[in-house]
């Protein structure tokens, strides 16, 4: 006696499935990295892309945190009612408020002291802005 075409195909697809493994379910494996004191009560928290700026939005601040230094690098003073923080392209964060509806959008550059003290300059010891030429790389 023959077997149909479609009972064929049928034993072979129970007979590859009797053969595979059992599935296998993944797991997570975790571990705390940083664990970070708030002098205030944080509503909402974003990080930066590349993840070396964490902002925290508080009422009337965004504090300004850098993962890799371990501190508190600034603080951005906001109006109050802002409940909702998210950072997008080119170095921006988005604030939202439900009550009154709006929505903010600030530019920041991250700006670096470097001490020049004892370097050879020309102008005035006091001027408010400092050109630094990095010219001995090898």
């Amino acid at each position: 006696m023959r077997c149909p075409r479609q009972l064929k195909r049928m034993l072979v697809f129970c007979l590859l499935f009797t053969c595979l493994p059992p599935a296998v379910n993944a797991g997570l494996e975790w571990k705390t990295l940083q664990k970070v004191k708030l002098a205030e009560q944080a509503l909402d928290v974003t990080a930066s892309f590349d993840g070396k700026l964490i902002f925290s939005l508080t009422p009337g601040a965004i504090l300004v945190y850098a993962a890799d230094e371990n501190r508190f690098i600034d603080r951005i003073p906001v109006a109050g009612g802002f409940t909702r923080i998210a950072f997008s392209h080119d170095e921006r964060l988005i604030l939202s408020a439900a009550d009154p509806a709006q929505l903010e959008i600030i530019k920041y550059d991250r700006v670096y002291d470097i001490n020049i003290e004892n370097r050879p300059f020309k102008g005035a010891a006091d001027a408010k802005v400092t050109l630094v030429v990095f010219d001995d790389y090898q």
